[in-house]
């Protein structure tokens, strides 16, 4: 890979890992998601960083080509945080559905008590 497309690579990563950091900051992104993404990003500069890292780990790992490695791995990541919105998904259904039975509990109160007051009001 030529010199200069490492070097624009390199430097749109680190812009991706500001703004990630803008969002942390605003509050737009837990730190908890974030820190995935700032990892990756972390890993992505070093192996821009290091000629033939790929090339030299996907050898190691037994992969024919690093482009195999790097599907793999993508493939991997992508279940990964599947599963894991999957999990936060159900949470928050479960918080939702707390809410709600709450919410008509509260709301079944009101209108006893709505109906306490018309009924004394009205004698």
């Amino acid at each position: 890979m030529p010199i200069i497309l490492r070097i624009v690579l390199i430097a749109i990563t680190l812009v991706y890992i500001l703004i990630l950091i803008k969002a942390i900051n605003k509050k737009n992104l837990q730190i908890s998601f974030s820190v995935f993404w700032i990892v990756s990003g972390i890993i992505l500069i070093v192996a821009l960083a290091i000629p033939n890292l790929v090339e030299f780990v996907s050898h190691k790992l037994g992969f024919i080509a690093p482009s195999n490695m790097v599907f793999c791995l993508t493939i991997f990541i992508a279940f990964y945080l599947i599963f894991n919105m999957t999990i936060k998904l159900a949470e928050e259904n479960k918080k939702n559905t707390a809410i709600i039975q709450e919410l008509s509990i509260l709301k079944k109160r009101v209108k006893k008590l709505e109906d306490e007051k018309e009924e004394k009001n009205g004698k």
